[in-house]
Parts: structure tokens; sequence; C-alpha cells
């Protein structure tokens, strides 16, 4: 299979055919000098019509003639891209890269004024002080370059003018279960179906979206219903997404409500990968040339090197949400300088200097009685352990304030939030009141307990939430009762902890207490945990759990107590036949005990083929109840099977999964498709596989659906010609997209079909053609190389035609090749022939 991947592999070999040692007893020949540069003698090559030219270009190692090459950039060390460089010949015969002014940018490297009039700049020649080298064995382009010249960019940083809007299509998502219960005894059997289709349509940058979906029952009929309906659109230039239709609200401050509007908002994940989330800037001095080093919890999350001076760490990648940062500045002349940084955050922590808004316009929808209504957010993070909070609601006789923030020391991070609010009841009157929220997290890492979430909600008797209002409003009307887990709601807590016990497993506690004023009594749920995975693979779990409801009317509720054991064992080597046996105890105060018993695992060696096997004993009810299942995962779709047993009844149901997108060529359909997703176009490679997707091959259209990729992210798409058809070849099996948010980036691969040919060539003088001289077509296209003892590998479209072979510069350095396979089968793997270059 050819590519520019062949034509630097080929340069390999002549270069080390070139750095064969002298004839022995040729003393006077220079020898390899300390930069690594060489003297060739032109005898040493058999019928050496190589150009003197291309002798002393290639006189240095790791050298390459000029060309378009596929490589891996490294900026000082650091991976930044893989990408198609220029290489070209200055005035001294030397080959160096030319960068674009766009592979400059992806790279983070500032462009001097003198590059930004060509298209093309010689990295050599314009950027005074960098160097570059190219290690030819494995392809990688290595740049150094002073730190002056690099723009501050955080890691993971892509820029804006990259980002990919995707291609106009419109896709479809299907999720479809058919359920039959027969009962013995006589009663009625039960059949039902649902259909759920959850799609859009792009168009250029707007991106609408649905999710609607279809039910039937034997007993009722057929009912669609549209649940959700909307059109976005990112917004990158202001790190925003704009969104219009039937909205959800955040809930982040203010309660959550379902409307039809408007919303503009932040989009965190515009922001690179090493801002995204909480974490502090760490400011330092270094005295000479140093290295700096962070962990965290015994583990280096960052190591980078300083010139001596003040110094900034601004794109930590957050870890977790506590542990202080350790950090360890180790200088050039030995000298080692520590500090600490507390670093502990709740969710509403953001980065010193970044800011976060939303803004939602419209009128409720589903809240009862309907309203107007608009929200304002905003957060900024003030300093390392400072973020500020702010928020204004407003509709139809209600008014929200809030203010409050977020403060992080050694001590953990504690977030406080205040409301007020004002709302004209049904009654007529009005009611005010405060409510305050108080948050805390902390990792105590002497004994490596972690308070995830601790939450207190504390609400005075005049506060309202905006959706206990409308309901009120609407219950009133209605002459229907209004009640709601917020509705007269005193207090409420939450608290996570968990606590790793090392090589003995992890505990965990988690619970929540709500207290009302009115008869309701309070609500109380609490749970302990206990799970650990031994080396030899069996994990144990045990769980307790104990809830209380809130009665109506000073009842006291319903109190329930819920105790389970689980443990399972696996079985079978690999992931090829390999199975699980698990089981399970649970007893409950209200259904007694329970035993069950499941089998499950892979069928086949491409682990498309699941199933699952379980017994289950009600003790109780004395209920044996039996079940099997089976999934079964294709190129196109997802398909299941289940079945069950039980005592008087028996019960089956099949479900599909898949999804399928419209587009210019065709349709294409695939298991299931993400909110950003691609479609590889790569005609005459069908049969080849997607690396980047399980499963997923080209199809007879020459197309493919990726599920998922990364929105603001640099995504390698890559392609395994195994599998193609033996008449056709990839071009180039490996591109690389970064989509917005929401996008279906088209990705097109280049192929070439034609046969195979291997030529033995031969000049008039029955001479082998020169080693590294080009083929080219009959267009004028590069399309080959010539080998060792004159071979050549080329695929024609035609049976009969002319190439040219070039090895030097001069009119007489080219001959014409000429070749028939017309007498000979086309169909075969490589067809060998030998012709004379004239």
């Amino acid at each position: 299979m050819y590519n520019n991947k062949n034509v630097v592999l080929f340069s390999f070999v002549i270069i080390n055919l070139m750095s064969l040692p002298a004839i022995a007893g040729e003393s006077d020949a220079p020898q390899a000098s300390s930069s690594e540069t060489y003297y060739f003698d032109p005898a040493l090559f058999r019928g050496g019509r190589f150009s003197q030219a291309t002798l002393s270009r290639l006189a240095q190692a790791d050298a390459i003639a000029p060309g378009r090459y596929k490589v891996d950039i490294y900026i000082n060390g650091r991976f930044i891209a893989s990408d198609d460089i220029t290489f070209i010949a200055d005035t001294r015969n030397t080959v160096q890269p030319c960068l674009t002014h766009e592979q400059l940018n992806k790279s983070g490297i500032s462009e001097p004024e003198s590059a930004k009039t060509s298209d093309c700049v010689p990295f050599n020649a314009i950027f005074k002080g960098a160097s570059s080298r190219f290690d030819l064995s494995q392809l990688r382009l290595n740049l150094s370059i002073p730190q002056n010249m690099m723009q501050n960019l955080p890691r993971g940083y892509v820029p804006p003018d990259t980002l990919d809007t995707g291609s106009t299509l419109g896709f479809i998502n299907y999720i479809s279960n058919i359920y039959h219960v027969s009962y013995s005894g006589g009663s009625s059997n039960q059949d039902s179906a649902w259909l759920s289709l959850n799609g859009g349509l792009n168009i250029g940058s707007w991106q609408y979206r649905e999710l609607s979906t279809l039910s039937w029952s034997h007993e009722n009929g057929s009912s669609w219903n549209n649940i959700r309906s909307y059109l976005q659109r990112p917004l990158p230039s202001i790190q925003s997404q704009l969104a219009m239709g039937q909205l959800i609200t955040t809930g982040r401050f203010f309660s959550g409500l379902n409307y039809n509007g408007v919303a503009l908002a932040t989009d965190d994940r515009m922001l690179p990968d090493s801002m995204r989330g909480y974490a502090p800037i760490i400011r330092g001095l270094a005295t000479s040339n140093s290295v700096v080093s962070v962990t965290q919890n015994g583990n280096e999350i960052y190591q980078t090197t300083v010139a001596p001076g003040t110094f900034e760490i601004k794109d930590l990648y957050p870890t977790s949400y506590s542990g202080d940062l350790q950090v360890k500045v180790t200088g050039a002349d030995g000298s080692v300088n520590t500090f600490s940084v507390p670093f502990s955050a709740v969710p509403d922590s953001i980065r010193p200097g970044l800011s976060r808004y939303q803004v939602a316009l419209g009128r409720t929808r589903d809240s009862g009685d309907n309203s107007l209504f608009g929200d304002i957010t905003w957060q900024h993070g003030v300093t390392n352990a400072i973020t500020a909070n702010s928020g204004l609601r407003m509709a139809d006789g209600y008014q929200a304030l809030m203010f409050g923030g977020v403060y992080g020391s050694f001590l953990g991070a504690l977030g406080l939030d205040l409301t007020w609010s004002q709302a004209k009841m049904p009654e007529g009157q009005d009611t005010s009141g405060w409510m305050a929220h108080l948050s805390y997290s902390k990792t105590f890492q002497p004994t490596n307990t972690t308070v995830s979430l601790a939450n207190y909600r504390y609400s005075a008797s005049g506060y309202r939430d905006l959706s206990d209002v409308l309901g009120m409003r609407e219950a009133a009307r209605s002459g229907d009762s209004w009640q709601s887990s917020t509705w007269m709601q005193s207090s409420r807590f939450d608290l996570s902890l968990n606590q790793s016990i090392q090589e003995y497993g992890n505990l965990f506690i988690t619970g929540s207490l709500q207290n009302y004023r009115d008869s309701r009594g309070h609500d109380t749920q609490l749970q302990f945990g206990y799970s650990n995975s031994f080396r030899n693979g069996i994990s144990v779990n045990l769980t307790i759990a104990k809830q209380r409801t809130a009665g109506e009317y000073g009842s006291e509720g319903a109190k329930e107590t819920i105790t389970s054991v689980s443990f399972s064992i696996p079985f079978g080597g690999g992931t090829y036949h390999a199975s699980t046996i698990s089981a399970a105890w649970t007893h409950t105060t209200s259904s007694g005990d329970q035993y069950q018993t499941t089998a499950s695992g892979i069928a086949d060696k491409d682990q498309t083929l699941s199933y699952n096997l379980s017994a289950l004993r009600d003790q109780t009810g004395h209920q044996n109840t039996f079940s099997a299942g089976v999934q079964q995962r294709l190129p196109d779709m997802n398909l299941g099977l289940n079945a069950s047993s039980g005592n008087g009844y028996w019960q089956a149901s099949a479900n599909a999964q898949g999804a399928l997108a419209v587009h210019s060529g065709g349709v294409t359909f695939g298991p299931y498709l993400g909110d950003t997703f691609a479609l590889v176009e790569a005609k005459g490679a069908e049969g080849a596989k997607v690396y980047n997707s399980q499963q997923t091959t080209i199809d007879s259209r020459g197309y493919a659906l990726i599920p998922a990729v990364t929105p603001y992210r640099f995504n390698r798409i890559i392609l395994d010609p195994q599998g193609m058809d033996e008449s056709a070849e990839l071009i180039d099996s490996e591109k690389e997209v970064a989509p917005v948010a929401g996008a279906a980036v088209k990705v097109v691969f280049t192929t070439r079909s034609g046969m195979p040919l291997l030529i033995t060539a031969r000049q008039a003088d029955s001479s082998s053609v020169p080693l590294g001289a080009e083929v080219l077509d009959e267009s004028g296209s590069v399309i080959g190389m010539a080998g060792q003892g004159g071979q050549i590998y080329v695929r024609a479209e035609r049976a009969k035609g002319a190439l040219t072979v070039r090895w030097g510069d001069a009119s007489g350095d080219r001959c014409t090749l000429r070749y028939n396979v017309e007498n000979q089968s086309q169909h075969q793997p490589l067809i060998k022939l030998a012709a004379v270059c004239r």
C-alpha cells in the first residue's frame, strides 16, 4: 500500500546504503564527524545515475528528500500532533521543515512579522535560536523553540479557527421494546410496545433536536408524546451555547424548571482540559533553571521546567475535590524548595480569573400555573481560595435574589449561598423569606477519609421556590391540593462520606434528612456500605439502607430497612468465553428474604454476543423465578431477547437499538449516535475497519458512523485497511478533526483503485533504474519510488499505459516505462512483470 510514508521509508533505505563504510584501503575517505556528516562515493551505486545534488542533500543523518510527509510533531519534548509537513531545500542544499500558518497557530508558536507574507514558513530560516531535528526511524519531527517564541496557551488548547461545525445531515437514534406476559388461570394476557426516537437535523452551525416516544398496549391503543424539541447553536467566540425551544434550567442555584424560551450560557467544554474544573494557580520563585514538580495524595500530577524568576502554573488538570498540592522546585544548582498549596473544592468552585454565566428567558412548562420568567446567574473565580456566586430569578408575582460564594483553605472547601424570595400567593397575600445553603468538601489525608459532599439547607417560613408557588396557584384554581419535596420544607441535610481501608476495601456512608413545617414530619434516608475487590477478581459488596417517608396529616409514614449481601466470582481466561457467577441475598422488612444467583458472560471472540441466566427465590411469597437473556451487538444495531417464568406466568420481550444518518451520500446505519459524532466517507475502502469505534467498518456505499467524538478536542480518526478489496488502497489512513458540540463532522479518506503492479524495470543498457527514483503517472503525480534491483510497485487504474521514472533534475535523468497486462488476470493480489524503461 503506497502513501507518503513509503517515500520516507525508501529514503531511510537509501541513507543507510549510502552510509556504508568506504572500501577497505581508502584511508583518505572522510569519517563521520560529530555533526554526523558523511561522504559518499558515487561509484558505490551500481548503474549509478543518482544525482550528485541528491547525494549531497542526503549527506546528513536522518536527512530526507524534499517533499510532504506525515510525521509526529514534538515541541520541546512534548507531543503536539500528527500532521503532514512540507520539507523544502534551502540555499545550502539542506532540507528543513516548512510550516503553514495554521500549523504554527495550532502548535502554539508565535509568528514573526516577516513570516506572515508567505504561505509556508521555513522553520530554521525564520525562527532564530530555534532548531529542528527529524528522527527518520520514528517519523518524528523534534522542534526546539525558546519559550519567548511560544504563545502562552494552556495544555489541550484548540484554536477556534480549527473547529469544525460539521456537515448538513439528519439523524435518528431509536430504542424499541416489545413485551408480552401470559398468565395461567384465565387472566388476560398483556401485550405492549414502546419506541423512543431521539434525533435531529444539522444545517451549518444550527442544530435541531427532538425527543419523542410512541407507546402501544392492547388495552389502551397507541399514543404519541413529544417530550422535548429545541434549536441550538454553539458560539465558540464567546465560549457559550445558544438554545431556544423546549428547554430545562440547570437547577444549579435555583430550582430546575421546564420552560419554552431561549437560553445563553457558558459552555465549559470549550475550555481546554487543563482549564476545566477547579484547580488553583501555583505561583513561585526559581533562582535558576528549575524543575517544578506537583504532587497530590502522593501522586505526581504535573512537571515542567521554568526559567529563573517568578513563575505561574495555570493549567493543572483537575484531579479530585480534595488533597493539598505539594510543590517541589529543584534548581540546576541542586537546591530544593518545597511548599504546599491548599486544594479543596465543591462543585461551584471556579479557577481564578474565569467566569461562568447563564441567562434563561421564557414561559414555564409543566409547572402548574405557567408563567413568564427570567433567570440570570453569574460566577467568578476571584482568587485561589474564593469564588463569588450571584443570581436573579423573576416571574409573575415572584422575585428571588441569590448571592454567596466558596472559600477554600487547608480546612476544606466551604460554600455558602443566601437566597431571598418574595412571592404573591393564591390568596393574594405576599410572603418573603430567606434560604441558606451550606456545602462542605474535604479529604483528610492522614486517614484518607473523603467528605465528598456535605450539604445543609435551611429555609425560613416565608421562603418559597418558584415551582411551589406555581403549583399552589394551579391547585387553588382547580380545587386540588399541592405537595412536593420542597413545599413547607424547613431544612435538609445531605452527607456523602468515603473511607478507604487500602487493601481491605472501601467503606461509605450516605444519608439525607428533610424536615417540614406542616404535619408531614420528616424524611430520612441512611445507607452504609462496604466493598472490596480481591486480586483474583472476586468482589464482595455489603449494603444496609434505612429509610422513612413522612406521612400526611400526622401519620407516622412508611419505614423500610433493606440489607443486601452479594459477591461475584469470575471464570474463564481473558475476554473470550469469560463469565461471572454472582450470588445475592436481600432482606427487606416489608418483603422478607430474596435469594438470587446469576451467570453472565461473553460467548464469542469478538465480544459481540453476551448472555445472562438468573434464578430468584422469594422466600416470603414462595415464588421461584427463572430468567434468561441474550444480547447481540451488530455493526448496524444492537438486538436483545429476554424471557422469564414464574409461578402462574411467563414473560418474553425483544428490544432493538440503533441509529441512522441521512446525508448527501444516502443513508448510513450504526448502533447508536451521541450528541457529537462523525461520518466517515471512504469510497473504495469497503470493508476497512475504523480503529476509533469497535466493530465499525466501511459499508458497501463507502460510509461508516463513529458514534461519538469529543467536542472541542482534536480527535484522530484512523482506518485499518485490513478487510478492503485487493483492487483498492488507502492514500491516507489517518485524519484529525476538532468538532464543535453537536456537530456531525464528515471525515473523507482518499483511496486509489486499480491493479497492483510489481514491475522489474531495466534501462536500455540492461542496467536497473536508479534506486530511489520517483515514479509518476500520466498526469504527473508521484505514485511510487524505485527500490533495489529496479523494482517498482504502483497501482494502475488501466491495464495498459505509460509511467515516467525520474531520478534527477536534468532532462536526461528520466525515462518512460510502458506496461501492458491486458492478457493477464487482473484480480491477482500482485501482478509481476518486467519492462524496459526507454
